[in-house]
């Protein structure tokens, strides 16, 4: 594997760690979307100077900016309501659950992929513990249809984010404009929902809020680096790793029961992805 590879591997994999706390800190906030809207202020405050010492990018790169701005707050709006409808132990998982799935679809139906036996084995290991996870209750039919959703959300933004950091001069250029151009919508957001109660319901949830700033920049930062640098299936693949994080997570901060079925179709959701970055990985 060439140093490269691995070293886009490594941050995909301090991606996975860090995604499942800045997650958290979303799902324990009273205002979901006022977490947001923090998480983008802190985004803004970090890209800033790197875009005025960066410049304006190139012309052809703005189409993939704008398109990886608009389907990350899409994405964003429908995790918010993921988490409202549905206990964080059982939306994330099912949400990184179906990103290989839809991931393995859309290269079959739009870039002609071959799946081998071993990668299809992965995949069925993966909707095994989807299953697990959405059954007896685990989450309402409304949950599983947002975590679906988000995990279809999570599928684009991830082919576009690796176009955009593959066309830009450099990596940072894109990484930058991106958080920049990003922080504007979910603040705006915010502010449309709640007009002025908006102001009060950031300082309530000001703690949650700048912690989960940092901790989905010091997240999703890696990841777009990683995409430069290595295979998109084994960068989003390794990124799910985070679930299990995200369990424990869920069971001892936020005191989310956590039972066998949940953990069990957990494991399988990782079982899974093993077998989908080995696969991506090594060829």
């Amino acid at each position: 594997m060439a140093p490269t590879v691995a070293a886009g591997l490594l941050l995909a994999l301090l991606s996975a760690f860090t995604s499942a706390f800045a997650h958290a800190l979303l799902k324990s906030g009273d205002n979901k979307l006022a977490v947001l809207a923090w998480i983008r202020v802190v985004e803004f405050t970090v890209a800033l100077p790197f875009v005025l010492w960066i410049g304006l990018p190139p012309a052809s790169l703005w189409p993939w900016i704008l398109a990886a701005v608009g389907t990350h707050a899409l994405y964003q709006l429908v995790l918010s309501w993921s988490y409202a409808v549905s206990d964080f132990t059982a939306a994330y998982p099912i949400a990184r659950g179906f990103v290989p799935i839809f991931t393995a679809l859309l290269g079959i139906l739009f870039l002609g992929d071959a799946l081998d036996p071993l990668t299809l084995a992965a995949i069925a290991l993966v909707s095994l513990g989807i299953l697990c996870l959405a059954a007896r209750g685990s989450i309402s039919p409304t949950g599983l249809l947002a975590a679906a959703i988000t995990g279809l959300f999570t599928t684009a933004y991830t082919l576009i984010d690796a176009k955009g950091v593959r066309a830009a001069p450099d990596a940072l250029t894109f990484v930058a404009w991106f958080f920049l151009m990003g922080s504007l919508a979910m603040p705006a957001a915010l502010l449309a929902r709640h007009g002025r109660a908006a102001f009060g319901l950031m300082a309530r949830d000001r703690k949650a809020g700048l912690l989960a700033g940092i901790m989905a920049l010091v997240s999703f930062a890696p990841a777009l680096f990683a995409l430069g640098l290595a295979p998109v299936g084994a960068v989003a693949a390794i990124r799910e790793s985070s679930i299990i994080i995200a369990l424990l997570l869920g069971s001892l901060v936020l005191k989310e029961k956590l039972g066998t079925r949940r953990l069990s179709g957990a494991l399988l959701v990782t079982a899974g992805m093993l077998g989908v970055i080995a696969r991506s990985a090594f060829p």
